[in-house]
């Protein structure tokens, strides 16, 4: 079980140097990335023109646990979207928080439309 699962939207703030109210070092240690919000992040860095090398570097200066995308967290995914298409919830982002809710993991992000969801699950906002 995994204590603390990363969104994209946690790594691409710590990254781009965005505000936050969270230790970087203390969220980082033994930290977990479910492999779809990894990504997300790579997409954000690319659409940026950030050239592969420095994505690779970037990502790997995290020390991230990479999470397999599994049945279990695409079943609850799927039951998610429908509540969370109205609140601009996309598939990534249900993949974090059911990732989160079938390891039992805290999960932090910078989206507090999150809350809205009303799901059981350890939702942490960054800022």
């Amino acid at each position: 079980m995994a204590d603390k699962l990363l969104d994209s939207s946690t790594i691409i703030a710590f990254i781009l140097g965005e505000p936050h109210d969270v230790d970087e070092d203390e969220i980082l240690v033994e930290a977990c990335i479910s492999s779809v919000n990894l990504a997300e992040v790579i997409a954000a860095l690319a659409i940026k023109g950030t050239p592969d090398e420095l994505i690779a570097e970037t990502i790997g200066d995290f020390g991230l646990k990479v999470l397999a995308f599994d049945a279990d967290s695409a079943a609850i995914a799927g039951r998610l979207i429908p509540k969370g298409r109205p609140l601009n919830i996309g598939l990534a982002d249900c993949a974090c928080i059911a990732t989160g809710i079938s390891r039992g993991s805290a999960i932090y992000t910078a989206d507090r439309d999150w809350l809205k969801l009303g799901v059981d699950a350890d939702i942490k906002l960054i800022r």
